[in-house]
Formats: C-alpha cells, sequence, structure tokens
C-alpha cells in the first residue's frame, strides 16, 4: 500500500432498527454488569494469604460458597500442602504417648525416598516387633518397637501408594541421673489435662521393668550368677490394622509371645544364643511375657486401634494377658527371696503390693478402661493456603478495574454481533443514518446493489 493512501478512518454510526432490541441491549447490558460485579468480587476482592494449620483437611467457608456448582465448592485436603517426610525425621502421633522416627521406606509416594503425609488416619498401622535389651550392669532397659504402616485400598486408588516403618524408640533407667523420657513428661502433663493414657503408660513401663529388672537381680544372687545378667530378645507380632475392623480374629485375641532370638550374658561370662525352639525358661517367661504384652497394647492405643482385646481398653481380659504370678525356680537364701507376684499385675489391679514396695500411689483401675476417641494421625503442622478479603481500597479498585475491562470486552463483541446481523438482514444498514432518510428506497435488484455500493 503506498504510503499517500495512509489515511486515519473513523465509523460512521446508525441507530439499530426498533427500539425494543436498544431496550434489551441494555437491560441485558446490566444484568450483565451486576453479573460480572459479582464475579469480580470473588476473584479480585480476596486475596491468598499462607498460614499454618494442625489440620490438613482444613477448610473454608465463605458467603459465595452456596452460589458455586458442587464441583467448585471446597473439598478437604485441597487448600494445605502434604507434609514430606524423610528417613530419619522424628513424628508423633496425635495420641502423644511414644516418639517414632521414619525408619525405612519400602515404597516412597513422594520422589524416590519420600514419604509424603496428607493427613490419613492410621488405620492402616501395626506394631509388628518390639526389640528389648534389659542390661543389669547399666541399669537400664532399651526399648524399639517397629510399626508397619502401608497404604490402604483408597489410597491406593488415589494413585497415594506407600509403605513405611516407624521405630519408637525409649529406655527405663533406675539411675537418679537419667533423663526422663518423654513419656515422663507427657504423664505430667495429661494428669493436669484429665488424660489418663500418659499416666497408665507411664505405670505400665515402670512396673513391668520394676519387675524384669528384680527378678534378674535377686536369680543373679540365688543362682549363685549362673543366670542371666543381660537379656536381648525380640518379640514377632501379626500384622494386624485396624482397617480389619473389630471382628478380625488377630483382633479379638490376644498374640502369642512369639519370641524370635534372644541373647543371653550370663553372671559367669559365658554367653546364650538362639534363634529357634523353645527360647525362655521357667526363670524369664513370666517377666518376658508381661513385658511384650504391656509394650503391645499401648503401642496399639497410642496408633488409635480399637481392638476389643486390647486390655487397656477391656480390662476384664487383664488376669487372661498378664500373668499375676512366676514359679520361684531359687529358694530364699540368707534373707534373698526371688519376687513371685507380678508388679505389673498389682499395679493394674491396685491390691497394694506394689505401691507398697515402691512408697507410690497407682490408681489404675480408676483410669481405666482407657478410650479411643477416634483414629489417630500424624501429629503435624501444615503449609495451607487461605483466601481473605482485601482492605476496602484495593477490593474496590480490583473489582472495579475486572468488571469493567470485562464488560468492555463483551459489550465490543456483542455489538459486533449485532451489526453482522442487522447487515444480513437490511440491505441499507452500511450506510449512514442521513444518507439512508434522503435515498429512495431500492426496488430492484440493480437499484439494491448500487444501494450496498454506496
Amino acid at each position: 500500500m503506498p504510503l499517500a493512501s495512509l489515511q486515519l478512518e473513523y465509523p460512521i454510526t446508525r441507530n439499530f432498527p426498533g427500539r425494543t432490541f436498544s431496550y434489551a441491549t441494555f437491560a441485558g447490558a446490566g444484568v450483565v454488569l451486576l453479573f460480572l460485579a459479582l464475579v469480580n468480587a470473588v476473584l479480585g476482592g480476596y486475596e491468598t494469604v499462607p498460614n499454618f494449620d494442625s489440620n490438613f483437611n482444613v477448610t473454608q467457608n465463605h458467603w459465595f460458597d452456596k452460589l458455586l456448582p458442587r464441583a467448585a465448592k471446597p473439598k478437604p485436603g485441597t487448600l494445605c500442602d502434604p507434609r514430606l517426610f524423610g528417613l530419619g525425621d522424628a513424628v508423633m502421633t496425635n495420641y502423644t504417648m511414644f516418639p517414632y522416627v521414619v525408619s525405612v521406606i519400602d515404597s516412597a509416594n513422594a520422589g524416590d525416598a519420600g514419604f509424603a503425609y496428607r493427613g490419613g488416619t492410621l488405620d492402616s498401622c501395626d506394631i509388628t516387633s518390639l526389640f528389648v535389651n534389659g542390661n543389669t550392669n547399666t541399669f537400664m532397659i532399651d526399648f524399639t518397637a517397629l510399626v508397619k504402616c502401608r497404604a490402604d485400598a483408597a489410597q491406593i486408588e488415589q494413585k497415594n501408594n506407600f509403605e513405611i516403618t516407624l521405630r519408637a524408640d525409649w529406655s527405663e533407667s533406675y539411675l537418679l541421673g537419667a533423663q526422663k523420657t518423654l513419656r515422663n513428661f507427657q504423664a505430667g502433663a495429661s494428669n493436669r489435662s484429665s488424660d489418663a493414657r500418659a499416666t497408665v503408660l507411664n505405670t505400665l513401663m515402670g512396673a513391668s521393668g520394676h519387675e524384669f529388672a528384680d527378678r534378674i537381680f535377686q536369680m543373679l544372687i540365688l543362682s549363685n550368677r549362673t543366670t542371666p545378667q543381660l537379656i536381648s530378645f525380640e518379640a514377632d507380632f501379626p500384622w494386624c490394622p485396624a482397617s480389619l475392623g473389630p471382628a478380625a480374629p488377630c483382633g479379638t485375641q490376644s498374640p502369642p509371645l512369639k519370641i524370635n532370638g534372644m541373647f543371653e550374658w550370663l553372671g559367669n561370662g559365658s554367653t546364650v544364643q538362639a534363634f529357634s525352639g523353645d527360647l525362655l525358661t521357667n526363670d524369664t517367661e513370666g517377666i518376658v511375657s508381661n513385658m511384650v504384652q504391656a509394650v503391645y497394647a499401648a503401642v496399639r492405643l497410642d496408633l488409635g486401634n480399637p481392638a476389643p482385646s486390647n486390655f487397656l481398653l477391656q480390662p476384664a481380659l487383664i488376669p487372661s494377658v498378664i500373668l499375676s504370678t512366676f514359679p520361684e525356680t531359687y529358694p530364699p537364701k540368707n534373707g534373698v527371696a526371688l519376687p513371685t507376684k507380678s508388679y505389673l499385675y498389682s499395679a493394674l489391679m491396685n491390691d497394694g503390693y506394689f505401691s507398697g514396695l515402691t512408697n507410690g500411689t497407682y490408681d489404675i483401675p480408676g483410669l481405666l478402661p482407657l478410650t479411643v476417641p477416634g483414629p489417630a494421625v500424624l501429629d503435624g503442622v501444615y503449609l495451607c493456603r487461605f483466601t481473605r478479603a482485601k482492605s476496602p481500597g484495593s477490593a474496590v479498585v480490583a473489582v472495579l478495574v475486572g468488571t469493567l475491562s470485562m464488560f468492555g470486552a463483551v459489550w465490543g463483541i456483542w455489538l459486533t454481533l449485532a451489526t453482522m446481523w442487522v447487515k444480513r438482514r437490511d440491505a441499507g444498514a452500511n450506510a449512514c443514518q442521513d444518507h439512508v432518510q434522503m435515498m429512495p428506497r431500492p426496488t430492484s435488484p440493480d437499484e439494491k446493489s448500487r444501494f450496498m455500493d454506496v
């Protein structure tokens, strides 16, 4: 195109035919303007702010929620980012009874070796193994419990497949200079908040450890140091999570005592190690059984498992699960007698025997049965994105800018479409209004063609 032909142009306008169309357009424009103002009040009148919340499934309610379609309504678990765990990261359940660390990630759901936790319940978790090391030389009993967690069917369907192992480590010590475990602090806090779980747990571990140590000490003296002064063993349990239901056979019966490995260091310096067969003797079977059953019941409670075989939830089962007496395998000598009554059983029944030995008060029957208020979850804090209203000035500017820009686009599109429609219906619609009024209406096809050229 030659430069000389470049000219600025301006459109020649004319009225749309009839008043009905104009009135309807202006009325529709008002409705559209109000609708766009409402839309921009939602889109531009609010801002997203990060915040922390301990509930992954937290939701927000706004005045415009009822106007949204069902697919757009807020859903639990959409506001927060999952919490990412790696090997060695510390976790606790909301029951706060045992400290855990992520020991093994068999199947990762975050990258190659990460576990993304989205606030799901621990119904698919259960204790599978317990390792105990009792050493009279250090006055210490060390515990390690392994908990296996697997994705349930719903999580697998949502492509959230995982399998991890949690490890809980704690110790019982009779040395006054030893640092107290988390359970002791929790017990004090729980007493103040009328929560009996930690108090019962502290008594369980203390009584079972006390009877374990006392019997080992006395046997060393009475046997002329031919019995163990160090006992290390592994106990395994069937995986029976709460997701199997309360009627599952493994949940209605207490697990049998299954020791898969034991090491003993005798007082005379010799050692005994075995991995199969009957690994327990009359000297140690009772104290080992009571300790294993106590830890098993406590860990399952910490996982929120309401299994009816848990004696902490069903105190009537205590006599059938916890041994009340042990055999007298060595006769008394020089004023030293082998403990034959169970400290743990005494504390649970509050018959006065254990409290008399320790000058303590153990009203455990008054705290039982313990309750499982609901499924356990991993305790944690999540980074969430909440929406809040902008300041009045910012909100007005955002709504006005958004509304006017959208309305201008809609108005331009509507006028373009309306003009195209009118031009198709009226051959003279392409001429200016005054010109059309001065020209006679065409009657023949040739006149219409010339009229269109004008």
